[in-house]
């Protein structure tokens, strides 16, 4: 018979870890705002002409990182409510993994952010290559 000690932490995966710390909000939000910076990117890159084309890609590529700051923020919010609803001193344990917690979706969200980013270098760089010169030279 094994005895069980209260404080002791649970052991979860990173994995799970990652996918209860984002939330259902941010789990969603984050692969779609990723999914969607790649096709944007991928039919400016083929379609788009021009300065208004790398515009179009300075606006569209970060956004899976822009929606990971806002998370980041809200988290900070919690942690701050933390503090202002508590009526004793919170545990330095809760306020540290409300602060991991806020820290992790700008970072999922540069990673989902890495394949748009490579998708518009690459594509402008062939493109580039391949686009004949406006005097017909």
């Amino acid at each position: 018979m094994t005895k069980v000690i209260a404080d002791e932490p649970i052991q979860v995966s990173l994995l799970t870890w990652m996918v209860n710390s984002l939330g259902t909000t941010y789990l969603v939000l984050l692969p779609a705002a990723a999914l969607l910076s790649i096709v944007l990117a991928l039919a400016v890159v083929i379609r788009g002409r021009g300065p208004m084309a790398a515009a179009m890609l300075i606006l569209v590529v970060p956004m899976p990182l822009m929606i990971g700051c806002y998370a980041a923020l809200h988290g900070v919010i919690n942690a701050f409510q933390i503090l202002a609803v508590s009526g004793t001193a919170p545990k330095p344990s809760d306020i540290a993994t409300v602060v991991v917690v806020s820290l992790l979706p700008p970072f999922v969200g540069l990673l989902l952010m890495t394949p748009a980013y490579t998708v518009a270098t690459i594509g402008t760089f062939v493109r580039s290559l391949t686009e004949k010169t406006v005097h017909g030279e």
